[in-house]
């Protein structure tokens, strides 16, 4: 499914109305309808009260009052602005409202308060910037009342972009998002204005969205995971599954190399071989048992050899030689690599050299991590998530998994696959080798890269969403419960 803001919204409108000739009053009829009837789904025995400002969302208004009144619900009508303000397709459903024999006032906080339910027709998705009155009074009163708010598209004031949170936007119980998801939805702080979000469709053609917004931001859903499932041939062998090799762990992080590889391991990987200390290898084996060991001191020539995917940097420390490790495999390793942790420290001087290489790159760099290298702070990396990674991406030629709420991977060519499970329980060390490791198994078990690691990001929040719901506590997840499920959470996909 596609995530648009409101200038990509709008030209699908425009397709669909100029190009393929479906009536804008139509569309704005069926928005109308379809919200009603989720509203009314939802709601029984309760008091509503429709809030209509002046523009295309005023005309959803218009639409759901209307329905709502003609199954015989009690509903009040509070128009905002002067009535010639309404114009164009809006004021063609206001006048089919009046026809009908019903009516509306001008606003009046008073009808507002006494309702039970109150649903924000307000501001559509063209607003943006500082809220002005009388809309922020209305807003800031309407987040201090008791009221259950039910917004159309948007919560009223909230951008449908990256844009920051204006003061005073409207807090929403409820969102009923028209045609496609908004991209502020996937972003934070703008996501708890939303409250429980649903998408409704309102016949707007496919073809209208692929032709209208070809750039592409997209979720990476439960669908996408299991359409795209690879099914291991029962003639198959170990090196049919791919050869992961991962560069991890230190004498005092053995922990990450620890999970890394575990997870690899249960990811399915055909093969997997940790280059790691010596001195740990007993730590290893206790742990993972599976994984083949080479020692850190040895040529790298000889590891490389015969690898089809290398992870590299959890566990590692920054020092000189996680720097020339990092950059021997860049300008040598003939395959996906993957480069994580401390070994995203020199990324930023290595540039020349990854946008030379012919083999692609996968980094999964935590906000922090971002921040270091576009020389920003991580606050401006979480307010620009989607440009942020959009730019390192098609800049470096490589695949940048963002994680955090919501992870993205952006790929070379400017597309952004967003994941749209997990939960805080991730918010923990040891998560991001995990993660790590279960993209190196899936590229070796895959033959596109970018279905890969959406994959794999999918499933890792996908299982600590199993954990959640199997009932552990969000503080209490851990990294090594997470590989300690994935057989669960991977027999529940394949079926």
């Amino acid at each position: 499914m596609k995530i648009v803001t409101s200038e990509e919204m709008k030209k699908i409108d425009q397709y669909a109305i100029g190009k393929i000739g479906i009536d804008g009053r139509i569309l704005m009829e069926n928005a109308g309808r379809v919200a009603a009837k989720n509203i009314m789904k939802r709601f029984h025995n309760q008091t509503f009260c429709v809030l209509i400002g002046s523009g295309n969302n005023g005309g959803d208004g218009f639409v759901i009052a209307k329905v709502l009144k003609e199954n015989r619900h009690e509903v009040d009508v509070c128009v905002i602005p002067d009535l010639p303000k309404i114009n164009g397709d809006a004021d063609y459903h206001k006048n089919i409202y009046l026809n009908s024999g019903f009516t509306f006032t001008q606003y009046d906080s008073e009808i507002m308060k006494k309702a039970d339910i109150v649903i924000d027709t307000m501001l559509g998705t063209g607003v943006k910037g500082e809220i002005k009155s009388p809309y922020a009074e209305i807003f800031q009163e309407l987040n201090n009342m008791d009221n259950i708010v039910v917004s159309i598209d948007l919560p009223s004031g909230m951008p449908a972009d990256e844009s920051p949170v204006p003061e005073n936007t409207l807090k929403a119980d409820y969102t009923l998002t028209i045609g496609l998801p908004k991209l502020s939805y996937y972003t934070y702080p703008a996501r708890n204005y939303f409250g429980k979000t649903k998408v409704i469709h309102i016949g707007i053609p496919n073809k209208a969205v692929e032709m209208a917004v070809k750039s592409g931001i997209r979720v990476w859903t439960e669908n996408d995971v299991v359409g795209n499932w690879p099914q291991r041939d029962e003639n198959s062998h170990k090196g049919s599954h791919g050869k992961v090799g991962i560069i991890a762990g230190s004498s005092n992080m053995p922990g990450a190399a620890v999970l890394t590889t575990t997870a690899a391991v249960k990811s399915g990987a055909g093969l997997t071989v940790l280059n790691t200390h010596s001195d740990i290898f007993s730590t290893i084996t206790g742990h993972v048992p599976e994984a083949t060991l080479f020692d850190r001191t040895n040529d790298l020539d000889d590891f490389i050899n015969d690898k089809d995917i290398i992870a590299v940097g959890p566990g590692l420390g920054v020092d000189a030689n996680t720097r020339r490790t990092v950059e021997y495999l860049i300008d040598q390793f003939e395959a996906p690599l993957v480069i994580d942790a401390d070994g995203l420290s020199e990324l930023k001087r290595l540039k020349d050299k990854i946008k030379k290489r012919k083999h692609p790159v996968i980094i999964t760099p935590h906000p922090g991590e971002m921040a270091r290298l576009i020389d920003a702070s991580a606050g401006v990396v979480n307010k620009n998530r989607f440009d942020i990674s959009r730019e390192i991406s098609v800049e470096y030629g490589i695949y940048v998994v963002l994680k955090g709420p919501h992870t993205l991977v952006a790929t070379p060519d400017g597309e952004i696959f967003i994941n749209d499970n997990g939960n805080a329980g991730l918010a923990k060390g040891g998560s991001g080798d995990v993660l790590t490791g279960m993209i190196a198994a899936f590229l070796g078990r895959y033959e596109n890269i970018q279905h890969a690691v959406s994959s794999a990001v999918f499933m890792h929040g996908y299982t600590a969403d199993y954990l959640l719901y199997h009932g552990a506590g969000v503080e209490t997840i851990t990294a090594s419960q997470i590989t300690d499920h994935l057989d669960k959470t991977f027999n529940i996909i394949k079926d």
